[in-house]
């Protein structure tokens, strides 16, 4: 029973490692994206400030819509990152609180078997 649910906490760990590791992938595109998307709003919040034409602000809200879509899936991504990193945490923790109650059960074990202890005199 205990090894089995070792088994559990070990595989519940690999799977929340690469969880964490998968979405730290797919991450790293979509801040280039977001961070390019920004450069890009702030040429044209410059070319509005310089004349003033409708056009440059009509662009440059675009492409803050744009790069609020794209933040919002890396919002995603990066709560499934988080999630992915505590779950590690939780899952190690419980395959090392298994093994110390598998060793107590095991020491607990032996102490039955072994020769029945004589109390000293006094």
């Amino acid at each position: 029973m205990r090894l089995r649910g070792q088994l559990l906490a070990w595989g519940w760990t690999v799977l929340s490692m690469s969880s964490a590791v998968v979405s730290t992938l797919r991450m790293q595109p979509l801040r280039q994206e977001s961070e390019a998307l920004l450069v890009r709003s702030r040429a044209h919040a410059d070319a509005f400030a310089s004349s003033l034409d409708g056009q440059f602000a009509d662009r440059q809200l675009d492409t803050f819509q744009q790069r609020r879509d794209v933040v919002s899936r890396l919002q995603a991504w990066q709560r499934l990152q988080l999630l992915g990193g505590l779950g590690t945490v939780g899952g190690l923790f419980a395959a090392w609180v298994l093994w110390m109650l598998r060793r107590l059960h095991a020491d607990l074990r032996s102490d039955e078997a072994g020769p029945p202890r004589s109390s000293p005199a006094t």
